[in-house]
């Protein structure tokens, strides 16, 4: 694996991290959290430019369903309440 696969790679284990502590994607306001969010949106648009492989592809898929799923949890348990 060639050192910009282990980048990327490295970024999608630190957002997948991310959103599984926090159930939502970093907070743009918050410095310490835009280099992930900066990924994320970098990512996304050359996910819709077809510039990414298939395997890539489906890893940001995957994230974006993971983060959909926990934020409708989060909701559901809020009206609860």
């Amino acid at each position: 694996m060639n050192t910009r696969e282990q980048n990327w790679l490295n970024g999608y284990e630190a957002l997948k991290h991310y959103i599984e502590e926090h159930k939502q994607l970093p907070d743009k306001k918050k410095v310490e959290n835009r280099g992930l969010l900066n990924w994320w949106k970098y990512n996304k648009k050359r996910m819709k430019q077809g510039a990414l492989d298939a395997e890539k592809v489906r890893l940001l898929t995957e994230l974006s369903n993971m983060r959909d799923i926990k934020q409708q949890n989060i909701q559901q348990q809020g009206s609860l309440f």
